[in-house]
């Protein structure tokens, strides 16, 4: 059975207080390997959704796999990692919003990208993560993570277009391209979180900090990584510019601030509590 190690109280703490933290070692290699050679399954089920980020599949994210690729399923559901989640989040339950398949092949620069990912979904709240957990060794130049700890507390920023697709007019108007700093050209003024990583290391972040990678800048360095988000309770419904309808609209009708449920969005942990001891 894969399983997660546990999260330390250190590193709840860093994560509440910074709103990223870095988890070495937090699978173990077979359970790498695993997810590896589902990654790269010719044969495997195809996510529902796949975005070209550079020409000829250098770069691709691919989302909404796990419940089609039974050990991509095992290790979102059964290795621990959304109680890790929940607790991190200091949670009551954890829900799985998404999971999301990222590869990007040596020499494919693209510029840096900074973002908040809530800035793409239709939610709001605090408990909302993401466990970003690298299948190969990467570094900065081989397209590892990049996050600004503590820029959670600077506010939403509204959407930026990247990749294929157009995020219509409304995204437009809104995006302030001289809003977001470059955080990657004023690096003395910022503490950001970018450790060389090995395979099986992880970063937990939640929806509101600022993160980017540049692309792959390395000869021969491939960089795969497996993201999985969840969210906690506080978490509702909150209708952004050009989120993706299909994919993140729950059944029913649900208004502005009701709770964001539904059965696409399942429940995989709850708190326990002395009255349910035996």
């Amino acid at each position: 059975m894969m399983k997660v190690r546990k999260i330390t109280r250190e590193e709840i703490e860093a994560y509440q207080r910074d709103g990223a933290v870095y988890l070495p070692n937090l699978l173990d290699q077979d359970g790498v390997k695993k997810l590896l050679e589902a990654t790269d399954d010719r044969e495997r089920a195809v996510g529902d959704y796949r975005t070209e980020l550079a020409p000829d599949s250098r770069f691709f994210e691919e989302r909404f796999i796990y419940d089609k690729v039974p050990v991509m399923k095992e290790y979102v559901e059964e290795s621990g990692l959304a109680e890790l989640a929940g607790l991190a989040m200091g949670a009551e339950k954890a829900r799985i919003l998404f999971d999301h398949l990222f590869v990007c092949e040596p020499n494919t620069p693209v510029d840096y990208y900074w973002h908040q990912d809530i800035s793409y979904w239709p939610i709001d709240g605090d408990q909302i993560c993401s466990i970003w957990l690298t299948l190969t060794d990467c570094n900065v130049d081989s397209s590892s993570l990049q996050i600004v700890k503590g820029s959670d507390k600077e506010g939403v920023y509204p959407i930026r277009q990247f990749g294929e697709g157009d995020l219509g007019d409304e995204a437009r108007q809104n995006y302030n391209p001289e809003a977001i700093p470059e955080y990657h050209k004023q690096a003395e003024k910022y503490d950001i979180l970018a450790p060389d990583m090995k395979a099986g290391d992880a970063l937990l972040f939640n929806a509101k900090v600022m993160h980017s990678s540049a692309g792959n800048r390395t000869p021969n360095m491939r960089r795969a990584a497996y993201s999985i988000r969840y969210i906690g309770d506080d978490v509702v419904w909150y209708p952004r510019p050009a989120f993706h309808r299909e994919a993140l609209t729950p059944e029913g009708d649900l208004k502005p601030g009701d709770p964001f449920v539904g059965k696409k969005f399942p429940v995989l942990w709850e708190r326990p509590h002395a009255d349910q001891a035996e």
